[in-house]
C-alpha cells in the first residue's frame, strides 16, 4: 500500500488495516532511492505476507539494507530474526533494545503480558538476532538520498525510539507506540512502561515539525502529521492524559 512518493505500508495486523498477521504492528517500507529501509519487523508470524507486499513496491530486495526498530515488544521486533535472514539487513536500534534481542528475552520484552492480553498465542517464541548498530539520540543515518534523524522517546518502553525521516522537502515522524492518531498513547502495566517519561516523549515529538505521522497501529496522517502530537500535549496542559488505546 503506497502511502507517499517514499513510503509504503507491507505490514499491519488487528489494530490496523488487516494486510497481514492479526499480531503484527504497522510495518513501514522508506524507499530512499539506491537504497530502502524497514521500520518495525511485525511479530514474526506474518514474515511471508510481509515480503510479498514489499514485491509488490517494485523495490528490489535487494535495495532493502536496513531495519530500524521502534522498540522490544514482540508486534514491532519479533519479526526482526526472519527479515534479516530473509534480505541480509542491518538492524538498528537503541542499545536497551538491541540486548533484548540478542538475548531473545521475552521476559523483557512483555511477551508474557502479550499472551495474557491475548495479543499472541500461548506457543508463541520471540526470536533472537544480533542488532548491529546501536543507535543514540540525534544521531543521523543516511538510507540513499533520504536522512533518517533518531529520536528518543521512553516511556512507552525500554530504549523506545522514534524516526524522523527527512527527504523531499517534507519531514515524516515514525512513532512507533509513543503516539498514535488523534493524540491516542499506549499505556500498559509492562515492567517498563513509564508514565513520566512517556508524558516527557510526547511533549519532545510535539517539537519536531513534520509532514506526516506514521505511528505503530490505527490509521495515520499523510500530511499535519504534527497535529496529533499537538493534540496530546493539549490534554496535558489541561492537566489530564491523552486518550489511551489499551
Amino acid at each position: 500500500m503506497r502511502l507517499t512518493e517514499r513510503i509504503h505500508l507491507i505490514g499491519s495486523g488487528r489494530h490496523g488495516f488487516g494486510l497481514t498477521h492479526p499480531s503484527d504492528c504497522h510495518v513501514y517500507l522508506i524507499d530512499g532511492g539506491t537504497e530502502a529501509a524497514i521500520v518495525d519487523a511485525g511479530a514474526g508470524l506474518g514474515e511471508d505476507a510481509i515480503l510479498t507486499l514489499l514485491d509488490r513496491t517494485g523495490v528490489p530486495r535487494e535495495r532493502v539494507r536496513h531495519l530500524f526498530l521502534t522498540h522490544a515488544h514482540a508486534d514491532h521486533a519479533g519479526g526482526a530474526a526472519g527479515l534479516r535472514a530473509a534480505l541480509g539487513l542491518t538492524i538498528h536500534a537503541s542499545s536497551e533494545v538491541a540486548a533484548i534481542l540478542r538475548d531473545g528475552d521475552e521476559r523483557a520484552a512483555s511477551v508474557d503480558v502479550g499472551k495474557a492480553q491475548g495479543s499472541y498465542a500461548p506457543d508463541y517464541r520471540y526470536a533472537a538476532t544480533d542488532v548491529a548498530s546501536e543507535l543514540t539520540d540525534g544521531q543521523r543515518i543516511g538510507v540513499g538520498d533520504l536522512v533518517v534523524e533518531v529520536v528518543a522517546t521512553p516511556g512507552h518502553a525500554t530504549g523506545h525510539l522514534a524516526y524522523l525521516v527527512h527527504g523531499d522537502g517534507r519531514s515524516d515522524l515514525f512513532t512507533g507506540d509513543t503516539l498514535l492518531y488523534g493524540g491516542v498513547i499506549i499505556l500498559q502495566g509492562t515492567w517498563d512502561c513509564e508514565l513520566g517519561a512517556h508524558i516527557a516523549s510526547l511533549r519532545r515529538l510535539a517539537s519536531h515539525p513534520h509532514d506526516g505521522l506514521f505511528p505503530g497501529h490505527l490509521t495515520l496522517s499523510v500530511t499535519e502529521g504534527d497535529r496529533h502530537a499537538q493534540t496530546a500535549v493539549a490534554a496535558l496542559d489541561r492537566g489530564v492524559l491523552p486518550p489511551n488505546l489499551i
